[in-house]
């Protein structure tokens, strides 16, 4: 439970405006297309921005080029018949306590996770000393990236892990390519020892994807409408779409940073050299989920558990077992493989699953294996990546996303969170901070900035 009256009041707040007839007015658009703020991106960050605009009493446009809200928080239902995430799948505490609570207040159940992860060696698990030094391990590792990063020494986060033994591949996936979708070679040190502590975990019953798209409930949004330039002038902003022209004194920009290097939205005049470098420097990497039908529950998991797996001659493999308790389970892959996987063909990922569990639990378990379903958010055009992790030497560098720009841009986002980066609360809190400067813009005093 939430303690604390100032979040719960503030919880309640936010619940209450974002379904109420005031908020849902504020968001029409009028035939002019003036309002006072233009959200560009309906995901988390945007949804949040908002909510915090309406809050305020502000008009605002928010616009989402997708058939659907929710951005790279998406629930499937579909595919298996049950609530599926293809993207963020759970909220780590403490970070996400205000967005659980938000939840809560929504009517939404959710629910710890497993506080331990199994470990597998050669197909069976690992005994007690083993998995100690499996997490004396992976804590070395840590350690020694953050105090890297903590001393202002900005480098490839690989180049400063000692000699981890046996378990060092298993260390190094963990943290590189599961946690920050990368290769330690490509992850800053300064960037990942400033994330929060992301022990404690989170699930919501119907998906982490429908938990945002529950909170957006109330806020008019135009779907199928795509930015196509943001230009400033004197005494505000264009937002050219392919449904019209948008005009305002402050356009809140939350879309990932992949969308801006390819150049999907044109601005005008230009970024400063200062964001120009972060969008080039704080980068979008390879995770994909693979979710497979695995009946019986050969490997003996609790629900929601997941299972760390070590083999010889085999890369590192990471499973979310029985999903809700289903039979559903999702093979989680980063970095390099998870490209090569999301560059291959249309059986890619079926294939990976079968290999990989049956060099792990052998044919028996494999040849369960029933309809798998992958992920390829590298290949999404609208995402072009999975989530932001800074590239080495650019770990200073999300504090751009942090600022103002011409006195009418803001950046929202879960890369534009110094500490939250990559997670659902980290682009929910900066949507929020994108919306108080915004509002600041407007004139609105007392607008609050969230953390």
């Amino acid at each position: 439970m939430i303690s604390g009256s100032r979040l719960s009041r503030r919880a309640l707040l936010a619940g209450a405006f974002a379904l109420s007839p005031v908020a849902r007015a504020l968001g029409q658009v009028p035939a002019s297309g003036q309002v006072d703020v233009v959200i560009i991106g309906a995901g988390a960050a945007g949804i949040a921005a908002a909510r915090k605009v309406a809050a305020a009493g502000r008009s605002y446009a928010l616009i989402e080029a997708a058939k659907r809200v929710g951005g790279r928080a998406y629930t499937d239902t579909a595919a298996f018949g049950v609530p599926l995430d293809m993207g963020a799948d759970r909220l780590y505490l403490p970070g996400a306590a205000a967005l659980a609570e938000l939840g809560r207040q929504a009517g939404l159940d959710l629910y710890a996770g497993p506080r331990a992860a199994r470990l597998y060696l050669a197909g069976k698990e690992a005994k007690d000393a083993e998995y100690e030094d499996f997490v004396a391990t992976v804590r070395r590792a840590e350690r020694a990236i953050g105090a890297a990063g903590d001393a202002g020494r900005d480098m490839a986060a690989a180049r400063v892990l000692p000699d981890l033994g046996p378990f060092g591949a298993a260390a190094s996936f963990l943290i590189g390519p599961l946690g920050c979708a990368k290769e330690l070679e490509q992850v800053s040190t300064v960037d990942l020892s400033r994330a929060e502590e992301r022990d404690e975990t989170l699930f919501c019953r119907t998906g982490i994807g429908a938990l945002v798209v529950k909170l957006a409930e109330g806020l008019p949004v135009r779907l199928d409408t795509t930015a196509s330039s943001i230009e400033f002038g004197g005494r505000g902003v264009e937002v050219r779409t392919n449904r019209g022209l948008l005009t305002a004194r402050a356009v809140i920009l939350a879309v990932p940073p992949s969308l801006l290097a390819a150049g999907k939205i044109r601005i005008q005049p230009g970024l400063p050299a200062r964001q120009r470098s972060a969008i080039e420097r704080i980068t979008l990497g390879a995770r994909d989920h693979i979710a497979f039908l695995l009946p019986g529950n050969p490997l003996q998991a609790e629900p929601d558990e997941t299972l760390h797996v070590q083999t010889i001659g085999q890369k590192p493999l990471s499973l979310s077992a029985r999903v809700g308790g289903s039979d559903v389970h999702v093979a989680q892959v980063g970095g390099q493989m998870a490209q090569a996987i999301a560059d291959g063909g249309p059986n890619a990922g079926a294939d990976y699953v079968k290999t990989a569990l049956q060099a792990a639990f052998g044919t028996d378990v494999s040849r369960k294996i029933g309809k798998v379903v992958q992920t390829r958010w590298s290949r999404e055009p609208l995402a072009l990546g999975a989530l932001s992790c800074a590239l080495p030497g650019s770990g200073n560098m999300r504090r751009a996303f942090t600022e103002v720009v011409a006195n009418r841009l803001v950046f929202a986002g879960e890369h534009a969170h110094e500490t939250l980066w990559g997670t659902v609360p980290g682009a929910w809190l900066s949507g929020e901070r994108a919306a108080g400067q915004a509002l600041r813009i407007l004139g609105v005093q007392g607008a609050a900035l969230a953390p």
